[in-house]
């Protein structure tokens, strides 16, 4: 019988084939932010790490060409019946641009750390220094192209390692990690897909430590702890619940227990400092504010009763849109899936999370399970307050509103790997009856063989409909 392929080497296979075509068919900036995301990794590529600043504003001087080029290609945002025709495809690739007249933009991802942009600008910059073998500047698509591939392939990479190194819940990261909306955002320029890969790379080395008997806590884990600690606090703040893991780590993998909680606080310590410190490098430069910011804080804090209300409202009445655009919505949230696709998708997630939680045997505690369930409540509380606070006053203009405007389904994404620990239990290992437990063991043999070609279609039939979308 054939050997079959190592789940992490599949993964690799499907993300970079079906990620490519993505990079491809998806019209340029036609991504959540990516037009703000890419002329930030612009930036990085031209060694401008830190904002200028203009008539009390920080931002970036940016190409005029470039801004060109984004306000040209997002006009289809938004309009189904608008197309990215193939004279769109042919004058954005063999177009040169002229880079030297530049305008100031503000940036509102600019204060984000710059390893989060590294991947884009890495490929931004190699687009630029083959602008001789191309015969000119390239245009800024072109640039937009290279900065998705290399986003694509060292993304990919991170969740390759991911899957490798978890001892525990692979199936669930692949088919977490390869849902169509995960590998949309790893092609395009978003600090999303980054986050979600330094999360599942974070959530595997927990399971590692906690799993494997002879694997000790080593400076190595330290220092990767503490890289990912800061990434996650100063990217998405949000996802560093992943980290409350690692009170799950035996005391003996660290030699006992007092030398766990050194550890512990030394690592707090350096993310904490290195955190403030970048901080106060940026405080230098102006942030953009609105007083409305200040009253709805003020509003939260006399009315908490109220607020708590507003928030339970709002998130039960958009769980079901949540989970469609976490699934099935590209392009600019106006590109989507037939819903008879999605509710499988759905369903085959389900299916897969939970058979790793009922097959899977780990050593995490009740308590553990019960603090990252209530971890996840405070996450999505926390996204609901974020978005109240700092957007919706943007948006509707008042204070204190019923409506809480800006969450997307793609935030809840990295909070799905917590799952299989969350409902983990040991009911297949209390079944007694041999042949019952033989025939389990079959149909979960086969099931294991087989659930990743569900993935592969519900990634083709993305494809598709992106197509159609916007080319047919």
């Amino acid at each position: 019988m054939r050997e079959r392929i190592k789940l992490e080497k599949l993964f690799i296979i499907i993300s970079l084939f079906i990620g490519t075509l993505l990079v491809i068919i998806v019209p340029p900036y036609n991504s959540p932010d990516e037009d703000t995301h890419f002329m930030y990794s612009y930036e990085i590529s031209k060694g401008n790490f830190l904002p200028s600043i203009n008539d009390k504003k920080s931002g970036h001087y940016i190409p005029i060409s470039l801004l060109d080029s984004i306000n040209k290609n997002k006009e289809i945002i938004g309009n189904v019946n608008a197309k990215y025709s193939y004279s769109d495809i042919y004058y954005d690739n063999i177009l040169h641009n002229d880079y030297t007249e530049k305008g100031f933009v503000e940036i509102n991802v600019q204060n984000q750390p710059i390893i989060a942009y590294l991947a884009p600008a890495f490929g931004a910059k190699l687009a630029m220094n083959l602008s001789a073998y191309y015969g000119g500047e390239v245009s800024s698509v072109v640039l937009l192209q290279f900065a998705r591939f290399f986003s694509l392939l060292i993304y990919s990479i991170i969740c390759y390692f991911a899957i490798k190194i978890t001892p525990k819940f692979k199936n669930s990261f692949f088919a977490i990690l390869l849902l169509p909306m995960s590998l949309f955002l790893r092609s395009t320029v978003s600090y999303d897909g980054f986050i979600l890969a330094i999360t599942a790379l974070t959530l595997s080395n927990i399971l590692r430590l906690i799993e494997i008997k002879n694997v000790k806590f080593r400076k190595r884990d330290f220092i990767f702890f503490v890289v990912t600690g800061f990434l996650l606090l100063n990217v998405k703040t949000i996802y560093s619940i992943v980290l409350a893991g690692l009170l799950a780590v035996p005391d003996d993998k660290f030699d006992g227990k007092k030398r766990k909680w050194k550890n512990f606080i030394a690592m707090i310590f350096i993310v904490l400092t290195v955190s403030v410190a970048r901080k106060f490098l940026y405080s230098r430069f102006p942030s953009a504010s609105n007083p409305l910011f200040e009253k709805q804080i003020q509003f939260i804090i006399n009315h908490p009763i109220n607020y708590l209300k507003i928030v339970v409202y709002n998130f039960m009445s958009e769980l079901r849109i949540m989970s469609i655009w976490m699934i099935g919505t590209y392009g600019c949230l106006d590109t989507v899936i037939p819903l008879i696709i999605h509710f499988l998708i759905k369903l085959y997630l389900f299916f897969v999370i939970m058979i790793d939680a009922f097959h899977e045997k780990i050593s995490i505690s009740v308590k553990m399970k019960i603090m990252y369930f209530v971890l996840i409540l405070f996450a999505v509380f926390s996204i609901y307050s974020y978005m109240y606070i700092y957007w919706t006053p943007l948006v509707t203009n008042e204070v204190g509103g019923s409506n809480i405007r800006g969450v997307q389904g793609r935030y809840y994404i990295p909070l799905l790997l917590l799952l299989p620990i969350i409902f983990n239990n040991n009911i297949l290992y209390k079944i007694k009856n041999e042949k019952i437990k033989k025939i389990g063991e079959k149909v979960y043999n086969i099931y294991n063989d087989n659930f990743h070609y569900f993935t592969i279609f519900s990634l083709v039939v993305m494809i598709f409909i992106i197509i159609f979308r916007f080319y047919i």
